[in-house]
C-alpha cells in the first residue's frame, strides 16, 4: 500500500486557504525570471532548487493571464493599479521577449534527491494561498466548441477573499477552489523536452480540479531527481474547462514530495486521491479513447487495489465510478474516474506514516 500522512493534518490542510500563517515548509521557492520557464517542461533545465524526499516547499506560481508585454496596462481595464500587481509579474514580462502569448509560466525545476528512473513522486498538496485578489478568464474562438464566440473576450475577474468567492458579475459569484493546474516531472529524456500545453504520462496540464488542498498526485519518474515543475494555476474551474479556460490566477503552493522507489516503472497514467476519492485518469488524443483508458484503469486498479476479478471491478465501474472530464480542450484530453473510497470496508489510512 502507499504511504500516506494524517487525516487531521488533512481537515487542517483544507483550512488552507483562510490561514493566516504560511503552511510549516522546508523550503521557498519564489517565481523569478531565474526560476521559471515559459510554454515548455525540459530534462535538460538546470534545477532552481534541491530537496530531499519528505520534505515540503512553499512554491509561488505566476499566471499567464494578463502576462502581456504591459502588464500594468492591462490590469488597468478592470481598476487594478500598478502596485496591486505582482513584481513576480512585472519583472518575468519585461523579461519576455515578443508580445502576446508565450506559454504557461512553469516554477521549476526542483530536483528530489534520490529520485530515478522507475521510481514513483507522490506530491501532497498541503496549502494553495491566492497571490492576489484577481484572476482572468479570456474565452475566444477555441475551446471544446470552435467557433461560438468570433473573438477572445479577456474578463478580469475580482475575488472576495474572506468569503473566497469571484466576483463574475452583479448576480453570479463563483466559489474560489484552488490548484494547480501543471505538475509535471520531466518527461523522458530521449524526448528532453515537451510544450506544456498538452498533459501526457509524466503529467503536465491536466487541469484537473480534484487536485486541491488535502489532495495526493502521484507521477512516475523519468530523470534523476525527477525534475518538478508547476504552474498554471486556477482560482477556479468546471470539469472540461470547455473554453479553454479556468480562473486564471496567480497562487503559492505548499507541495511536500516523497519518492517511492521502483513503483512508477508501470503506471499507466498519473493517478491521484484525497481523503474522500481515488481518481484514475485515461489520457488520449481522442475523447472516446481517453474514456476507454480511463476505465480500462480503473479496472486494473479495482483488481489491484481490492484483490477482485476483472468482471467484478468492470461491474464495479460501472454500478459505482463516475466518470467525468477534466479537460477537453489540449490537445490530449482527460477523463478520469472517481472512486469513492466509502466502498471498501477497511480503508487505507490517508496521510498517515
Amino acid at each position: 500500500m502507499i504511504r500516506h500522512v494524517s487525516v487531521a493534518a488533512a481537515l487542517m490542510a483544507l483550512c488552507g486557504p483562510a490561514m493566516a500563517q504560511p503552511a510549516a515548509h522546508d523550503a521557498y521557492l519564489r517565481s523569478t525570471p531565474e526560476t521559471v520557464l515559459r510554454g515548455s517542461i525540459s530534462a535538460t533545465r538546470t534545477p532552481v532548487l534541491r530537496i530531499t524526499s519528505g520534505q515540503t516547499v512553499r512554491i509561488d506560481t505566476v499566471s499567464h493571464g494578463g502576462l502581456t508585454s504591459d502588464p500594468v496596462a492591462y490590469f488597468a481595464q478592470a481598476g487594478i493599479t500598478a502596485d496591486e500587481i505582482l513584481q513576480d509579474v512585472k519583472d518575468i514580462a519585461a523579461a519576455s521577449t515578443g508580445e502576446g502569448w508565450r506559454g504557461h509560466v512553469l516554477t521549476g525545476p526542483i530536483y528530489v534527491e534520490g529520485a530515478e528512473p522507475g521510481d514513483m513522486l507522490e506530491i501532497r498538496v498541503v496549502d494553495l494561498e491566492n497571490r492576489v485578489p484577481y484572476g482572468v478568464n479570456s474565452p475566444g474562438t477555441g475551446g471544446v466548441v470552435p467557433g461560438l464566440l468570433t473573438e477572445q473576450v479577456q474578463k478580469i475577474l475580482k475575488f472576495d477573499l474572506e468569503r473566497q468567492v469571484a466576483l463574475f458579475s452583479p448576480e453570479i459569484e463563483v466559489p474560489l477552489i484552488p490548484f494547480l493546474g501543471i505538475m509535471a516531472v520531466a518527461p523522458d529524456p530521449a524526448i528532453g523536452v515537451v510544450g506544456s500545453r498538452a498533459p501526457g504520462i509524466f503529467g503536465g496540464n491536466m487541469d484537473l480540479k480534484r487536485l486541491t488542498v488535502g489532495s495526493t498526485l502521484y507521477l512516475p519518474v523519468f530523470n534523476p531527481g525527477a525534475l518538478f515543475y508547476t504552474g498554471d494555476a486556477h482560482a477556479a474551474q468546471g470539469d472540461g474547462e470547455v473554453s479553454g479556460n479556468a480562473i486564471e490566477a496567480s497562487l503559492t503552493g505548499t507541495l511536500q514530495f516523497i519518492v517511492h522507489k521502483g513503483k512508477g516503472a508501470d503506471m499507466p497514467a498519473p493517478f491521484a486521491e484525497d481523503a474522500a476519492n481515488y481518481y484514475v485518469m485515461g489520457l488520449d488524443e481522442d475523447l472516446d479513447d481517453a474514456m476507454r483508458k480511463s476505465v480500462e484503469n480503473t479496472v486494473a486498479f479495482l483488481e489491484a487495489h481490492a484483490g477482485i476479478s476483472k468482471a467484478d471491478a468492470y461491474s464495479i465501474s460501472s454500478i459505482a465510478v463516475d466518470f467525468a472530464v477534466a479537460e477537453a480542450v489540449d490537445g490530449v484530453e482527460i477523463i478520469y474516474g472517481t472512486v469513492p473510497k466509502k466502498l471498501f470496508l477497511k480503508p487505507a489510512p490517508y496521510w498517515t506514516e
